[in-house]
């Protein structure tokens, strides 16, 4: 989406294809949006302030198992409320607070988890009644109080929000609760037919769904609005892994997770949240889990709440959305394509803290910065982005600091608690203060560790906290204006809002160190009074020189602030700039920036011919400092839209062609830029779209590698390799067998020939490894034949407590890398803190992962520090690779083990037999990454074509069972053969299965068929 651009157009009606929009119109676009210059102040109202002690406890009765409340315990209520936040207003806004922004404030399940698990909802996330305050904050009456006393003082109120779930009340009628995919679980439409939800959501109810939902009787109206009661406005898909798929679908720490597809549920959430803006006056919203929750849903809630918003008289409502990753490839497109205003800048984040706390080269600062024009629509920009140090998730920027600098003093921590704050103050975004990072907050790491109270804590962790710029601990109250990090962000706040340049001005690359730590220097200019300011960080413990060109010449700047001299340009604009040790400096510009001499030209380079999904647009320019670019696009016949405004090299903007985008369909751009004295040159370009690439289809398996596996007597591999193709490969792998070696192979390849020699000798003949039944070979040297199935006792039994994997780096170089995992493990680890190698062989590192009780899979990510091995997180299915895998740097899939099964799909055979009227035998293994069913239809519509059904009809899911005694003694040749039972959901329709084609099929977690077989037996009824 994007804005549409009137087009001069003939008065006589016709078809021809619109004309692009004048110049004029599009330099009249504006260059910035009045949502720039905010200072946030994150709180979360149970740990601010306690300004009613009366509503400690929610109005509840009980223990703290009932209630919640319990001071002692940092996963318990506090007694933070909004009468607190209400008292102490003055002393945020002390800090020159524009907007607050509080944790929910909804009405939350008080607690959730037993025993050891057991905590509360104090942070705000696990909410039940969307419709009301959470009584241990208040009322909805102190919300409106908290508004208006904010307002009369300045400061707008910003609410977090949730889309993506509700509190845990749904339980699973199977009491499992792994991740069931779409492939191996469709949703079933009321006739037991499967359906994409992409695509359409077809008539369903909870018999359709993956797990059967079952309510408590006592919970069954716990939510509000009545519409979240109905347990098929959920996913029920089980637990999330945070891998693919299952971070859209799964239950987020097994919270009921909203089924958003449904156009009922994006009407719902977006009237629960139009309620609020009408009725209370709130001025934006910062929106949870947003990488969770499908793309589709933000176009259309966010488009209907920013619609609803202008409609209040709030063209000025700001929505941002928490986008949990670093890449801005990957938070950018929430903006562009999910139509949020902005998003927490997650990679800015990180490279502050590289830069900041770590000590990383300064151009780390600049390589964020270089990706700004992803954020670029026509109504948004980066300049939007709502920058921050450090969460109640992930930790506190003090936490970091003493976490990555353990051997530094105090007066070291302070002075990069400065640096940080400064480089995120003096940067475009609207920068966050989170509560109790201006007292010297640390923490020992995020979630629960990093949401300390600022009234005087009980809790023992928080007390044993070693706070930065002071030496009160946790037992007193922190409400201490003269703190030196409260003094210095005060101090940055004055600063930007005499000169707002500084927070909104056009920010222009000067300098950045990139060999080590050292100096970044960016311009930021008025564009109206076209004054620039010098802005420059040194992360170095030394002071630092440096020489660069800024853009004005021949003027002195002088500083601001930091500890700074004047400085002076000369006629080429350099300008030589010492800038102390773990500070920043700031200086202005004497005059106005140079004025171009020429008027602006410019030449706008369109993608290639052949563009698919986001593609981007670039202009060369030739002018002064201040041009700006706008972009205009237009696919097909339609109509030209706006994509948005760049202010400064290298002028850039994204677009997004749909998938559905017809191969051929012209593409026609143009581009204006205006000149600071508003003169316009304009530039257009054209190419053609590509065709989307078709979605993959299911696979039984993936051959990635050709596996050859090689025992010699004498144990001695020295010098034999693996030769294919003209490609050779030395046998580095170990296993139980003996060695082995690998060839990657191209998608397609059906058989890898090879040999195996040494010095011009071969032992054995030419083989040849068929793709299509195998990925892996056995063969012993001197013989002349290969197996293709494992050969029996060689390999020992896993050890089902844990994982092992073996990691091979081509490069050889393991030092630093290690495995942060989650999901599964029984000691998930902490990003800074990865779980280090036991030890290492001839193939590579190897790591051991103790497994959590009953876990199915294990989530995990290869990292050095913040380089990842690939881009995505991880996710072992123990169903489909077992424990013990073998990786390749750089690469996705698995080495080891290989899918060793080839799909058994025959209609013409009868491989499954019913034993009664709801019980057939067959001899397929299940597992927790297979399902089963029967699936039916009209005698003769059912075949196998290209390893797929040609109609999947409509399914009688089959859960696996044992054979009772009964039917082991009355069949007693069936003993120890694998049993499946009809679900009873959908017993109901074994009759009408009967009358037609029944087939029996299993498949994998992405819905390949692995065995497909007809169905044998009397008539079971």
């Amino acid at each position: 989406m994007a804005t549409a651009v009137a087009a001069h157009t003939p008065a006589a009606a016709d078809h021809r294809t619109p004309p692009p929009p004048s110049d004029r119109a599009l330099a009249a676009e504006p260059a910035r949006h009045d949502l720039t210059r905010e200072q946030f102040y994150f709180v979360l109202p149970d740990r601010f302030a306690n300004g009613d002690p009366s509503n400690d406890r929610g109005g509840l009765t009980g223990s703290r198992l009932e209630t919640g409340f319990d001071p002692a315990d940092k996963g318990f209520y506090q007694g933070g409320d909004l009468k607190g936040l209400t008292q102490r207003l003055d002393y945020i806004k002390g800090l020159g607070t524009t907007a607050i922004w509080m944790a929910p404030i909804f009405k939350n399940k008080p607690v959730q988890g037993v025993g050891k698990d057991a905590s509360a909802g104090y942070h705000g996330y696990w909410i039940t009644d969307f419709t009301r305050v959470d009584p241990h904050f208040g009322t909805n009456d102190d919300l409106r109080k908290l508004i208006r006393a904010a307002h009369a003082k300045g400061m707008k109120v910003f609410f977090d929000v949730i889309t993506n779930h509700t509190a845990d009340v749904i339980r699973s009628g199977e009491n499992r609760y792994a991740y069931r995919s779409k492939g191996a679980y469709p949703y079933l439409d009321s006739t037991g037919r499967p359906f994409d939800d992409t695509a359409t959501v077809a008539p369903v109810d909870a018999d359709g769904l993956p797990y059967t939902p079952v309510v408590p009787a006592a919970e069954r109206n716990a939510k509000k609005p009545a519409w979240l009661n109905d347990p098929t406005m959920y996913h029920n898909r089980g637990d999330s892994t945070f891998v693919g798929e299952s971070g859209l679908y799964g239950d987020h720490t097994g919270l009921d997770d909203l089924w958003t597809e449904r156009p009922e549920v994006v009407r719902g959430l977006a009237e629960i949240y139009q309620r609020w803006v009408e009725d209370f006056g709130i001025d934006g919203f910062r929106v949870d889990t947003v990488k969770n929750v499908d793309m589709e849903f933000w176009t259309q809630w966010a488009t209907a709440l920013d619609a609803y918003a202008a409609r209040q008289g709030r063209k000025d409502f700001l929505i941002f959305g928490e986008v949990l990753s670093s890449d801005p490839a990957v938070t950018a497109p929430y903006v562009t394509r999910g139509r949020l205003d902005s998003t927490l800048d997650f990679p800015l984040q990180q490279a502050v803290r590289d830069v900041a706390s770590i000590g990383r080269p300064a151009s780390s600062l600049a390589e964020v910065f270089a990706q700004d024009y992803r954020y670029t629509t026509d109504k948004a920009n980066a300049y939007e982005q709502v920058t921050f140090l450090g969460n109640h998730d992930m930790g506190r920027i003090g936490g970091f600091l003493r976490k990555d600098n353990p051997g530094a003093d105090d007066r070291e921590l302070l002075a990069r608690a400065r640096l940080a704050n400064e480089i995120v103050f003096l940067s475009r975004g609207n920068p966050v203060v989170y509560a109790g990072d201006e007292q010297g907050f640390t923490g020992a790491g995020g979630d629960k560790e990093a949401r300390q109270t600022l009234f005087a804590s009980q809790v023992p962790d928080y007390l044993d906290d070693d706070l930065i710029g002071t030496d009160r601990t946790h037992a007193t109250d922190a409400y201490d204006p003269t703190h030196p990090l409260y003094r210095s962000i005060a101090g940055l706040s004055r600063l930007t809002r005499e000169h707002p340049a500084l927070r909104d001005g056009v920010q222009i690359e000067r300098y950045a160190d990139a060999a080590g730590a050292g100096v970044h220097v960016t311009s930021r200019i008025d564009p109206k009074r076209r004054t620039e300011y010098l802005v420059a960080v040194n992360n170095a413990t030394t002071p630092r020189t440096v020489t660069f060109r800024s853009g004005t010449s021949r003027t002195s700047f002088t500083p601001l602030h930091g500890r700074s001299g004047t400085v002076r340009s000369d006629a080429d604009r350099e300008v030589t700039l010492t800038v102390p040790a773990l500070s920043s400096v700031v200086l202005k510009a004497g005059r106005p920036l140079d004025t171009p001499r020429t008027a602006p030209a410019v030449t706008l380079r369109a993608p290639a011919a052949g563009a698919t999904g986001t593609v981007e647009l670039t202009a060369d320019v030739r002018g002064g400092e201040l041009s700006r670019v706008v972009f205009a696009a237009q696919v097909g016949d339609g109509p030209w839209q706006v994509l948005g405004s760049a202010d400064h090299a290298p002028y850039k903007v994204t677009q997004n062609l749909p998938d559905a985008t017809p191969e051929g369909t012209p593409l026609r751009y143009k581009a204006v830029v205006v000149d600071d004295r508003g003169r316009v040159a304009s530039s257009r370009a054209a190419s053609t779209a590509g065709k989307a690439a078709a979605p993959a289809r299911p696979s039984a398996f993936e051959r990635d590698y050709a596996v050859v596996h090689y025992r010699r007597p004498d144990g001695d591999y020295a010098g034999w390799k693996l030769a294919t193709g003209g490609t050779t490969a030395e046998f580095t792998g170990r296993d139980a067998f003996g060695a082995f070696a690998w060839v990657k192979v191209a998608s397609g390849t059906g058989s890898v020939s090879y040999t195996v020699e040494k010095d011009g000798t071969t032992d054995g003949p030419r083989r040849t490894v068929e793709l299509r039944r195998t990925g892996e070979v056995w063969i012993e040297a001197g013989a002349e034949g290969q197996s293709e199935t494992v050969p029996a006792g060689v390999y020992p039994p896993q050890d089902e407590r844990k994982v092992v994997v073996h990691y091979h780096r081509p490069d050889g170089d393991y030092t630093g890398w290690g495995l942060h995992t989650w999901t599964g493990a029984a000691a998930p680890t902490d990003w800074s803190r990865p779980l280090a190698p036991v030890g290492s062989d001839a193939f590579g590192a190897v790591f051991e992962v103790p497994l959590a009780e009953g876990a199915t899979s294990l989530s995990y990510i290869v990292h050095r520090g913040d380089e990842k091995d690939v881009p995505g997180d991880r996710s072992l299915e123990f169903g489909s690779h077992g424990k013990e895998v073998w990786l390749v740097g750089g690469d996705t899939g698995y080495l080891l083990p290989g899918i060793r099964t080839t799909p058994d799909l025959d209609l013409s055979r009868s491989e499954a037999t019913w034993l009664d009227a709801t019980t057939l035998v067959w001899d397929v293994r299940a597992t927790d990454s297979t399902s089963q069913q029967l699936v039916y239809g009209a005698p003769g519509s059912i075949a196998v074509e290209d390893g797929a059904l040609t109609d999947e009809g409509r399914w009688l899911r089959l859960l696996p069972v044992d054979l009772t005694a009964e039917q082991r003694t009355a069949r007693p040749e069936l003993a120890g053969r694998q049993a499946f039972t009809v679900d009873p959901r959908d017993r109901d329709r074994i009759g009408e299965a009967l009358r037609g084609q029944l087939v029996a099929t299993q498949r994998n977690t992405t819905g390949a068929l692995l065995a497909a077989t007809s169905v044998s037996g009397t008539d079971p009824r």
